[in-house]
């Protein structure tokens, strides 16, 4: 398994990857411009041409794009369901100009229209997407902690979209560890382990799981409270790390750390991460 963090962009779209580089990763995520914001930050061909070189120089491998926080593709607002999915097509397409594998984005909340129908609405923006973009970079669906009307806290649910959206080959699927445990899977023993990959590959497809977000949980166990935690330092703790990271299901999925790190941080989650792999 290859381990990164999510990492700043402090400049022009290499820095990503000399940020990556400082920090010891072997893969990263990154925005596409302010998370807090609808633009998505144009990149040049020549931009594009130096973090391509740069990414194969350092060995960073995949890069991943995180898509900003507005996007709702079950929003019942018809302006930010039509902006979401412009912006995910954006991120898209600048993705595959950076030659990164793919965008991860949170799928949505239906605002009190119900899931069935934001589910339904979530499956129509993603046959839109793939309509309107047709590069190689995969759009992954991200797992949610489950709080209020957010889609996306069973894999029963993600099955349905794919399903719905007639299961493209470049949708996939990234399981965020302190999300699914807040949402009711208990991923702290092997056994619990094992019936969440059972239930994904049952739904979805174990094939279609792409990345992992390797966050512990501030949360207890179903709270749906999406509070993440450094590694070990909560409710999953150590060992249900040691038991993902050498579960060869799933060993060679990459996992992305997206908590603060850096010379200032007394935790060093990535080097904690290595040493759990037999």
């Amino acid at each position: 398994m290859r381990f990164g963090y999510h990492v700043s962009v402090s400049g022009p779209p290499v820095s990503a990857i000399v940020n990556g580089v400082d920090e010891g990763c072997e893969t990263i995520q990154m925005f596409p411009g302010p998370p807090q914001q609808w633009q998505i930050t144009e990149v040049s061909d020549d931009d594009a041409l130096e973090f391509r070189q740069a990414k194969e120089g350092a060995r960073i491998d995949p890069v991943f794009i995180h898509s900003i926080y507005l996007v709702n593709m079950a929003a019942p607002s018809s302006p930010i369901y039509k902006r979401s999915i412009t912006a995910l097509v954006s991120a898209l397409e600048k993705a595959e100009k950076l030659g990164a594998a793919a965008v991860i984005t949170h799928i949505g909340n239906h605002k009190g229209e119900g899931v069935e129908w934001g589910l339904e609405r979530i499956a129509s923006a993603v046959k839109e997407i793939f309509t309107r973009f047709e590069g190689s970079a995969m759009l992954l669906l991200e797992t949610t902690a489950g709080a209020g009307t957010s889609i996306g806290n069973t894999f029963e649910q993600f099955g349905r979209v794919f399903d719905l959206a007639g299961r493209p080959e470049r949708l996939g699927l990234c399981v965020d560890t302190c999300h699914v445990f807040v949402a009711g899977y208990d991923i702290r023993t092997p056994e619990g382990i094992d019936s969440t990959l059972d239930e994904i590959d049952r739904f979805i497809g174990l094939d279609r799981l792409r990345a992992f977000h390797l966050n512990d949980s501030a949360g207890i166990l179903g709270s749906n409270t999406d509070r993440h935690a450094h590694i070990g330092k909560g409710e999953l703790g150590i060992e249900a790390f040691r038991y993902i990271v050498n579960d060869e299901r799933v060993c060679g999925v990459p996992g992305i750390i997206e908590l603060p790190h850096g010379r200032m941080e007394p935790e060093d989650d990535l080097a904690l991460l290595r040493s759990l792999v037999k």
